[in-house]
């Protein structure tokens, strides 16, 4: 009897090793997937973070987007309206000063009046009929120079009022020093020489 109690206490002292070894290796497979899920967690914490600040920015390029948007179409409907304002209004034309050299300086838009009645501006071809005040463009370095050829163009003594002198207002009119870049600019004598060369070959009297 105390044989078999013996072998029985024994038998249950290998259960108990055993199920504790068991449980043990269990325990740290639970640490383990603790761990693991517990790292996973964080990643997934990470890349939320990650998306709401790239949902934050492109939230904010979108609202940016509306805005700029609205506004453009706010300044289309005032750019129509604008057009549709310039169309019914009366065109106003622009006359050339003389002829434009290749000369330093920047255009004028003068304002002149023409004399009501008779003065010697009405003997030129080009001022017969003029009725009001034309707008002229001419090139000058200086205010005072563009007054100086306006007064000798147009004399007070015959009748002519200078009414305004801004600069142009006119868009894509400039003078550059370098010719090339000129609006307005003198054809160089490589070009005169190939005009010269092509108007005499076409008088040249064929065979």
């Amino acid at each position: 009897m105390t044989g078999m109690m013996m072998y029985v206490a024994f038998g249950l002292m290998v259960v108990t090793v055993i199920s504790n070894r068991y449980w043990r290796r269990q325990l740290a497979a639970t640490r383990q997937s603790i761990v693991k899920m517990k790292d996973r967690v964080d990643e997934v914490s990470r890349d939320l973070s990650d998306l709401a600040a790239h949902y934050t920015q492109l939230n904010g390029q979108c609202n940016e987007a509306e805005t700029r948007t609205t506004r453009s179409e706010q300044e289309l409907q005032a750019t129509l309206l604008e057009l549709e304002q310039k169309k019914a209004a009366p065109m106003e034309r622009y006359y050339i000063f003389d002829r434009l050299e290749n000369r330093s300086g920047r255009f004028w838009e003068a304002a002149i009046r023409n004399p009501p009645s008779g003065g010697s501006g009405w003997g030129r071809p080009g001022e017969r009929g003029w009725i009001g005040v034309r707008r002229y463009i001419l090139l000058a370095e200086t205010e005072q120079d563009a007054r100086a050829r306006l007064s000798a163009r147009f004399p007070a003594r015959s009748g002519f009022e200078l009414v305004e002198l801004v600069p142009c207002r006119l868009n894509g009119l400039m003078v550059n020093r370098v010719p090339e870049f000129s609006t307005f600019r003198r054809p160089s004598a490589a070009e005169d020489d190939s005009r010269t060369a092509s108007r005499r070959s076409a008088r040249a009297p064929r065979a």
